[in-house]
């Protein structure tokens, strides 16, 4: 399975667009700025996109690339989220004054996306992948991923803060090969880290402890700023777990051990 990073980082910056995965050409985890570094080409090979979240740093460039396929022959794409998010959408972007509504565009029966709207726990296939729906803790309703076949899986956490109730998932579906997990600020901002629902390094290994296992670990969603600093300070407390920044631009084989 081949995961490609349009974009990880908690922030713009030339180089570093906001979070959007795709997993074998075809599947996107959540729309942000990396979006654009698609060609339009690559574009047209998307099916699915999952979102984690509302907020604009992962779906700010869905009507873009929306935009660049009502025109052709593509066939609907398929959008799953949270009942929030799909809301959200509709509400503030789909509504003909911020952006055209393309769930009834260009046609009512052939429109440029739909909206499904998913619950925790609900298990999606696409392909040869299975897609969980996991529940995390963020400042709105917010879902991770696990993503997986019978070869390997990974997670994603999306935006996330402390919390039982993903750990407890994780360790009951089989386990995962790369774990990607959010991480913005570092122990100085504690405060604000704890207002904004985002992992600190020292929140973070405490709720790692929860995980039945060790797999490999990506941080992603680091700042623009302090990156290197708040990674710093990760390294540290998490030593045991030595983990890995998560690049934009980068293509991972996610392949268990055994069957590399």
């Amino acid at each position: 399975m081949q995961l490609r990073i349009l974009g990880c980082s908690g922030g713009v910056s030339s180089g570093q667009g906001t979070t959007a995965f795709l997993v074998d050409n075809t599947l996107m985890v959540d729309a942000g700025t990396g979006v654009e570094t698609l060609t339009y080409q690559e574009m047209l090979q998307v099916e699915t996109v999952v979102l984690t979240h509302s907020h604009l740093d992962h779906v700010s460039h869905l009507p873009f690339l929306l935009n660049n396929l009502i025109n052709s022959a593509h066939k609907t794409i398929q959008v799953y989220a949270l009942h929030h998010t799909v809301e959200a959408l509709k509400k503030h972007i789909f509504n003909d004054v911020i952006w055209p509504d393309f769930t009834t565009l260009p046609t009512h029966d052939r429109p440029c996306v739909h909206l499904n709207i998913v619950k925790y726990g609900d298990v999606l296939s696409f392909g040869d992948k299975q897609v969980v729906v996991l529940p995390v803790h963020h400042s709105v309703p917010t879902a991770g991923y696990w993503i997986g076949n019978e070869e390997a899986a990974f997670a994603f956490s999306g935006d996330c803060s402390q919390n039982d109730a993903l750990w407890q998932a994780l360790n009951n579906l089989p386990p995962v090969d790369m774990l990607i997990m959010d991480n913005q600020y570092s122990k100085i901002d504690k405060s604000i880290s704890e207002l904004a629902k985002h992992y600190y390094p020292d929140a973070l290994k405490f709720d790692l402890e929860k995980l039945n296992y060790r797999p490999s670990l990506f941080i992603s969603h680091l700042p623009v700023h302090h990156k290197e600093m708040v990674m710093k300070e990760i390294r540290k407390v998490l030593s045991s777990w030595k983990p890995s920044v998560l690049e934009a631009g980068q293509i991972y084989t996610v392949a268990t051990a055994k069957k590399q």
